[in-house]
């Protein structure tokens, strides 16, 4: 049985705006800069630019103007020109730890992320209790790998920001890969518990006891998900996994329906449901399954060994080992097993 679980938070927003007025002592700057800040408010981020423009060519050294036009610029998608913003105001001043954090952002959205592990890193030794800085350097961190790593940066970013939901929730994560599931429960308990609006938290507690095996704890996780997004069809499928490892086919079928109600294209909760129709014993089901989540996925290993599996007991040996055969050319090493009765 295969299944596909949320592990980590959505992103949020990157650094805030700058409202500082001070444009060294230049009246005609200043009145541009502060008419740049109220465009940027109300959304007229090409004319913020053009303000910023003429600050700029009043004072070229004025470092938040070079700031606050590529804030502007992100808002416009124009990344590489807010990534050169945000160098020129780290040139003027080196110490400006928000246009580290900025441009490390801008950085990881380019998947560039060594530069942004530097880019944060940095903006965490200038400003420790700016949160967002380990925040995302733990979340480059875990997709790396290191989730020793990044559960130490999220502990950063909840030691600055104590209500710091996210990070509870991306801690938990980090501790759940590596096989701390009572501390991976508790970061997720904690996350629902200072916003119980975060459906993907419960999803992820629910997947935490269920490898911790409280399958009742996390049909009911799962359960609270559903409640808060009843479009989560991922809450639906992980809470049919737990259903089905209760043996309680019947429901757990029930789930995976909606799944792909929910979502007609998501091949596993295919798959699952092709499992628990196997168990009840609705062979030409389980099949008709497994071939859509195949052809969903064509390389979904899994779902060619559960065919196979079914097609030996429909007497169909010789298709049994063609889709064992490639389960094995996918990955799937237990398929030797069942390939061993074939010729």
């Amino acid at each position: 049985m295969r299944k596909k679980i949320l592990l980590l938070a959505f992103l949020s927003a990157p650094a805030a705006f700058s409202f500082a007025q001070d444009a060294a002592n230049n009246p005609e700057a200043e009145l541009r800069y502060n008419d740049g800040v109220a465009k940027y408010e109300s959304k007229d981020y090409d004319g913020a630019i053009a303000q910023f423009d003429e600050v700029i060519k009043l004072n070229p050294s004025f470092d938040k103007a070079y700031y606050n036009r590529g804030i502007a610029k992100m808002d416009k998608k124009d990344y590489k020109g807010a990534i050169e913003d945000f160098s020129s105001t780290i040139h003027i001043n080196p110490s400006f730890s928000k246009a580290y954090f900025s441009r490390g952002f801008l950085k990881y959205t380019l998947q560039d992320k060594e530069g942004a592990l530097a880019d944060f890193s940095r903006s965490a030794e200038l400003d420790p209790s700016y949160a967002q800085s380990f925040y995302y350097r733990g979340e480059i961190k875990f997709t790396q790998g290191d989730y020793q790593g990044a559960a130490q940066d999220f502990t950063k970013a909840i030691a600055a920001k104590p209500d710091y939901a996210y990070a509870y929730n991306d801690r938990g994560s980090a501790k759940k890969m590596a096989g701390d599931y009572k501390g991976a429960i508790a970061d997720y308990t904690r996350a629902t518990q200072i916003d119980p609006k975060l459906a993907f938290a419960f999803n992820n507690l629910g997947s935490a006891k269920k490898k911790a095996g409280d399958l009742r704890g996390a049909i009911a996780a799962f359960g609270f998900a559903i409640q808060i997004n009843p479009e989560n069809y991922m809450a639906y499928n992980n809470r049919g996994s737990a259903r089905f490892e209760l043996q309680e086919y019947k429901d757990a079928i029930t789930d995976f329906d909606q799944a792909i109600k929910l979502n007609p294209r998501y091949a596993y909760a295919y798959n699952n449901r092709g499992t628990a129709r196997y168990k009840l014993d609705d062979f030409k089901g389980a099949v008709n399954d497994f071939n859509d989540a195949i052809r969903l996925n064509s390389s979904y290993g899994y779902a060619y060994l559960n065919r196979g599996i079914v097609r030996e007991l429909m007497r169909n040996p010789d298709a049994a080992c063609n889709d064992w055969e490639t389960a094995k050319s996918l990955g799937i090493s237990v398929a030797d097993t069942y390939l061993q009765g074939c010729e």
